[in-house]
């Protein structure tokens, strides 16, 4: 079964300087030339990126999920056409002389607020400042040109608080783009400074119509140096080239810089990887060469808990959502449905069941709901789905779901209450709703208008559920939507008994036995090791590393057996006993003796009193 699991918050702050990057200076690559001089090889971790570190995912380009969020949702002729993300690498031409793409989206309005989003994951601009792109650009305009990079603190971005130009591009040739964005060319309306939390980023990446363009990586970085010292390099001025897998050709990553004898370099613009890095001369003859490992930074994502490993509502009747053909008794509007090895599929055609004064298609999934009553006490809405039929995500053209319910209340017809949209990317993904959210709590419809308009929370004051659907989509796209789904859960928070053992459940990026770790339970994320997670006896330890084995002995009834199927790297009893009765989120420290980081999870466990 697909699944994949959302990380969440990380609370790190570093804060320094970097200096703009000049103008690059041309140079061959003559490998004939190369002296006798190779370098041992360097191992450092990775600078702190925000994306890395924030998201759990480097804008790395590896999936077209980097930059997929409102792509080419502009007029046709600023678009981005011959697209692509292939072997890390996202690659496109202009149209014209404006375009644009999102590393970091705000979220679509009025849709929910999920997904790894602005709104949810803000860009903390006292922390993050100090931007790099590796980029490849040419074009057939004799005059020059740059790219611009955009920011704002809300979901209007059409209207950026603040637009930086970079230097000149360099025309033909890989190179590797800096600046402080506290301190940028060309600085349009508000500084970076400005305000705190900025809930997108935007690159428009060329000023100039028909430029073809490659980018490598973006990050956006702490400004805090990561070293390399190189030695052994005489008296003088040189130029410092780089390359890697991704690509052909060098990317110049330091234009000019003059040495005694020595260069300390700053790598915190590169992604993790392994680098072969040249030292050429003024005269483009490579003078010395060596090897570079930027050790990735050690990711912890919790599965318990998770916004999926809480109670389960169809489970605990009996039926999970596992998309057999029972889970789904009743489909409408929709062609090619079919159950089969756990999945769902089905093709909606663009306003296909279209009622009146709509435009958009109408399909419904009726879930199996055995249960009548007051369902607020669940949580959270996941799902794990893949949409095909459009080449990028179009929520405003119907690439949504929504969650229907009806309440049955004591007099006149039942009322029903459509949520929030929640926006679909391409592909496989999973997706979470918190339903307790502000925002997100709120439906977006009712039907009849005299039902009072009340919070997922409310529901109660209204009357018991006796009705759940799931609307895939809502085609307008002029293609055919496919969709297929995997499951579909509405969980609460996971709980457990004080003095009973809470069983943590994380995976990691690397091998377990390369990090240590270190739990810790907090009341507020902010403080993410307010305190710390004794571990419940038995815990084993091995030396050099500390490793947290499966041991949960007289478990809590409250605990859903399937909580002992999600996936985990690493297993953690955490001893409840003395842990006062509240919610708390669990976080971790981890570190691979290069990097340490600290990520908490996205649901918190809630602490009940103890027989």
């Amino acid at each position: 079964m697909k699944s994949g699991f959302l990380m969440i918050y990380l609370l790190l702050a570093m804060i320094s300087e970097v200096v703009s990057m000049p103008p690059a200076q041309k140079a061959e690559n003559d490998l004939s030339s190369i002296k006798q001089m190779m370098l041992e090889n360097n191992a450092v971790g990775e600078g702190l990126d925000y994306a890395t570190r924030t998201l759990g995912d480097a804008w790395d380009m590896q999936s077209f999920s980097d930059i997929a969020q409102w792509f080419n949702h502009t007029p046709p002729e600023h678009q981005l056409v011959d697209f692509q993300v292939n072997n890390g690498v996202f690659s496109a031409r202009t149209l014209g002389d404006y375009s644009e793409f999102f590393p970091l989206f705000p979220g679509y309005l009025p849709g929910t607020h999920s997904g790894k989003i602005g709104a949810l994951y803000p860009i903390n601009s006292s922390v993050f400042a100090c931007f790099y792109m590796s980029m490849y650009s040419t074009w057939n305009s004799p005059i020059s040109n740059y790219f611009l990079v955009g920011w704002g603190p809300n979901d209007d971005t059409n209207n950026p608080w603040g637009v930086a130009q970079s230097y000149d591009i360099t025309k033909d040739q890989w190179r590797l783009y800096q600046f402080n964005l506290n301190n940028p060319r060309g600085l349009i309306n508000q500084p970076w400074s400005s305000q705190q939390l900025w809930q997108y980023l935007r690159i428009t990446p060329s000023k100039n119509a028909e430029t073809r363009f490659s980018i490598d990586w973006i990050r956006l970085t702490n400004c805090q140096p990561v070293y390399v010292n190189l030695s052994g390099i005489k008296p003088g001025t040189y130029s410092l080239w780089l390359s890697s897998g991704s690509h052909d050709g060098h990317v110049l990553a330091v234009s000019s810089f003059s040495t005694t004898g020595s260069y300390a370099w700053d790598v915190q613009g590169l992604g993790a990887g392994s680098y072969t890095y040249y030292v050429k001369n003024s005269d483009g003859v490579i003078f010395q060469q060596g090897q570079i490992n930027i050790v990735e930074s050690p990711i912890v994502t919790f599965t318990s808990p998770s916004p999926y490993s809480g109670q389960y509502y169809a489970n605990n009747q009996g039926n999970p959502w596992n998309m057999d053909p029972s889970d789904a008794p009743d489909i409408r509007c929709v062609k090619n449905t079919n159950f089969t090895d756990g999945i769902l599929s089905l093709d909606t055609m663009s306003q296909d069941c279209a009622g009146p004064g709509a435009n958009e298609a109408d399909p419904i999934i009726y879930l199996n709901t055995v249960y009548q009553g007051d369902l607020s006490s669940y949580r959270y809405l996941s799902f794990s789905s893949s949409t095909t039929g459009y080449p990028w995500s179009v929520p405003d053209l119907g690439m949504i779901v929504r969650l229907f319910w009806s309440l049955d209340r004591t007099t006149g017809v039942d009322c029903w209450y459509g949520s929030r949209a929640v926006a679909l990317d391409v592909g496989w993904q999973t997706y979470t709703v918190d339903l307790y959210d502000a925002w997100n709590s709120m439906p977006e419809e009712r039907t009849p208008l005299d039902c009072p308009m009340v919070s997922w929370r409310d529901q109660g004051v209204v009357g018991p559920v006796v009705s759940l659907r799931i609307d895939p989509n809502e085609n307008i796209t002029g293609n055919v939507i496919h969709q297929e789904f995997d499951w579909i859960r509405l969980t609460k928070v996971e709980q457990v008994s004080q003095g009973k053992p809470a069983k943590i459940r994380v995976m990691l990026n690397k091998p377990p036995s390369e990090v240590t770790l270190s739990f810790y339970y907090t009341a507020d994320l902010s403080q993410p090791t307010q305190n710390i997670a004794m571990s419940y006896p038995k815990t084993i330890t091995s030396t050099g590393y500390v490793r947290y084995f499966p041991f949960v002995s007289n478990i809590d009834p409250s605990y859903a057996p399937y909580v002992e199927q999600i996936p985990a790297d690493v297993t953690f009893s955490w001893n409840t006993s003395g842990v006062a009765p509240g919610e708390y989120y669990l976080c971790a420290q981890a570190d691979d003796s290069y990097n340490r980081a600290i990520y908490c999870s996205q649901a918190p466990i809630q602490i009940i009193p103890g027989e």
